[in-house]
């Protein structure tokens, strides 16, 4: 059979699939195709959109599966993630199967904007196949019966040894990626959170999608990152996790702050440089309470990640309030003294500068406005605390300040949300103050004027500026001026000096 991956990208608490990043979906979906040699095409949203101006033919494939959907959703540079909506239009006269992975195809649903939950529930009911557990298990199942749509389980669930071989073998279909080779494979570690144990944070899907945490071996880890280097990825993000320093522990199951494994994040690391030279390895979340209540062993793994990792990496924090009544109304856990510890760890381990022209290792913060229990002196509150990081000499990589959405399943409703409607002005105004006050600021700490970045990516020509980005976790929007005799191209990769400042974004010459 011809199969047809429609990649229209997914944003999720612990897993991102909107380029320059490629995510974990299309490549294991690609890895149960192979596995039973079928012949398969990947085409992203954003590349379709251009293929069908020039009559794009869906029905010369036997199937297409539609991946998409958001549970935290973000702005992009150089990318329009798909709606479901929009798929649905796209094949509307396509005659063949369809089938539906991704976040939009769970009970949770979809949101691609803070504060709204998207009414597209209906929509799902155009497809064959709507995969409301793991699509790459799904779709092996149907492989197997001979496509006997009626004697499939769509809630099944994939194991780490049947993922073993679909990441594997699925790692070919970067290749087919528009942006190949210039593309960041999001790397999955575990799934599930320990706090699943207390039920989790009010607003996350992540526990309650998948429960207790579920480790992959980090020889597995291994060997995936290997075949993707060979061929020809050089950018990684270890990201398809709640948290990098709870990977493996022992306590996983059974704590919902666990001790740290450091033996085994070590092996992780290690292994990976051992099969390849990445120009870029990262990371994404971290649990500030973790960091904080196991000092010792979280010291030991900031310094692996210094060790074995590129610099200007991130450990993004989910702190999402400082209000102490928004935290015990939200079971948030995390206190207002684990993420100032946290913080201070990590400048201290991370915070010297790399060759990249970046710190090493920093922590990033996540805000959420929304929650049950916040007042107008929440936000008073979350202020006063990142002006207490900062003028205590810490650094924080970014801030990002977003509005929950009630996702079905979460412990937070439409009600909650219209009560945050209220605030909405009060919620912009927070964060314009934020932008200006401590971004910026910040900003200038992290990269004082005359730094040199080394290895931006000029992605966007738009009117009198260039816009680029260094490839990795949550790269800063560069803006470089353009000259009468300017030779920089599109695509190509230059190393800027820092002249100047916006909000969240700086200026730059080569």
């Amino acid at each position: 059979m011809k199969f047809l991956i429609l990649d229209g990208y997914t944003d999720e608490p612990a897993g991102l699939g909107v380029p320059p990043y490629i995510g974990t979906y299309p490549r294991y979906v690609a890895g149960a195709l192979y596995k039973f040699k079928h012949d398969v095409h990947y085409i992203t949203i954003d590349k379709l959109r251009e293929e069908i101006k020039k009559g794009y033919d869906f029905n010369r494939f036997d199937a297409v599966i539609a991946i998409c959907g958001f549970h935290t959703s973000g702005k992009y540079l150089n990318a329009n993630p798909a709606t479901l909506r929009e798929i649905v239009s796209i094949l509307y006269n396509f005659k063949g199967i369809k089938i539906l992975g991704g976040p939009v195809a769970t009970k949770f649903g979809s949101s691609a904007e803070g504060g709204k939950i998207e009414d597209e529930d209906r929509l799902k009911y155009f497809f064959d196949v709507i995969a409301e557990g793991d699509i790459e298990a799904v779709l092996y199942d149907l492989l197997g019966n001979g496509f006997n749509l009626e004697n499939v389980d769509p809630q099944r669930k994939r194991n780490y040894d049947e993922l073993r071989e679909f990441a594997n073998i699925g790692a070919r279909i970067v290749k087919q990626h528009p942006n190949y080779p210039y593309i960041i494979a999001e790397i999955e570690t575990y799934r599930g959170c320990s706090r699943a144990l207390g039920n989790g944070c009010s607003f996350c899907t992540e526990p309650r999608r998948f429960g207790a945490p579920k480790y992959r071996e980090p020889e597995d880890i291994v060997e995936e990152v290997k075949n993707l280097y060979n061929l020809g990825i050089e950018y990684f993000r270890i990201g398809r996790q709640p948290c990098m320093f709870s990977y493996k522990s022992l306590e996983g199951a059974d704590e919902e702050v666990p001790k740290p494994n450091v033996v085994e994040i070590e092996r992780l690391f290690k292994g990976i440089q051992n099969v390849s030279n990445p120009k870029v390895l990262h990371i994404d979340n971290a649990n500030p309470a973790v960091i904080a209540r196991h000092e010792e062993e979280s010291r030991e793994v900031a310094k692996i990640l210094v060790r074995y990792c590129t610099g200007g990496n991130i450990a993004a924090f989910g702190v999402e309030s400082f209000d102490e009544k928004v935290i015990k109304k939200n079971n948030l856990l995390t206190t207002p003294e684990d993420v100032l510890k946290a913080v201070k760890i990590l400048n201290e381990i991370g915070g010297n500068r790399s060759p990249t022209g970046l710190p090493y290792l920093l922590p990033g913060i996540n805000l959420l406005f929304g929650l049950k229990g916040e007042t107008k002196e929440t936000f008073e509150i979350n202020y006063n605390y990142l002006k207490e990081i900062y003028d205590s000499g810490f650094m924080i990589r970014r801030i990002n300040i977003r509005q929950v959405v009630p996702f079905f399943g979460t412990e937070l409703t439409i009600k909650d949300v219209k009560k945050a409607k209220k605030r909405k002005n009060l919620f912009l105004s927070f964060k314009e103050k934020i932008r200006n006050e401590i971004d910026n600021p910040m900003l200038k700490r992290m990269v004082p004027k005359g730094t040199i970045l080394k290895d931006v990516f000029i992605e966007v020509e738009k009117e009198n500026l260039y816009f680029g980005r260094q490839f990795g976790t949550y790269p800063i929007l560069i803006g470089i001026p353009k000259k009468d005799d300017s030779s920089i191209k599109v695509g190509e990769f230059r190393d800027v000096k820092i002249t100047g400042y916006g909000r969240r974004s700086i200026t730059g010459e080569v």
